[in-house]
């Protein structure tokens, strides 16, 4: 009896212990699951304290908005350097692309979202070299990258957004 009663203590004590490490790195905005990416929409923690009432302030709502941005850039420019890449083998016209990314991406605006785009095309070429047709975005430390830079920056910058 007393063993069992230590047998359940124990996994009680150790079940809290994975709850509170798992809650901390919540809180600190760096917890995803085990397979998935923080890019990956549905691991915006932000989002979830908006809706349930948790938080409205101007910090936590740029964290949010901040997060759904990296979302979008991550993957976005891992395609982009695909695309750069494939017409680096084919000795394609690495200017015009340039200015494809650049109508579809502006980078002169007026706007912290043209910095965003700036370094995506940035990254795009300089890392195009690592992008595979056979690797998901998931994978890439191309992706990794532009979510590393992008979540590094100051969340008031995304105020705008």
């Amino acid at each position: 009896m007393t063993v069992t009663f230590i047998q359940s203590f124990f996994a009680k004590t150790c079940f809290m212990a994975s709850a509170l490490v798992v809650a901390s790195l919540c809180l600190s905005g760096q917890a995803v699951g085990a397979s998935d990416k923080p890019w990956d929409y549905d691991n915006n923690i932000y989002r979830e304290q908006i809706q349930t009432g948790e938080g409205t302030n101007g910090e936590l709502i740029n964290k949010k908005k901040q997060w759904d941005a990296c979302s979008d850039m991550a993957p976005s420019t891992y395609r982009m350097a695909l695309t750069v890449k494939v017409v680096k083998e084919n000795q394609g016209n690495l200017d015009e692309i340039r200015e494809l990314f650049e109508d579809e991406y502006p980078i002169n605006e007026g706007y912290f979202q043209d910095v965003i785009n700036k370094k995506k095309i940035e990254l795009a070429f300089e890392m195009a070299n690592l992008s595979k047709w056979e690797e998901s975005n998931k994978e890439s430390p191309i992706t990794q990258a532009a979510w590393d830079w992008c979540i590094a920056q100051d969340p008031e910058n995304f105020e705008e957004l």
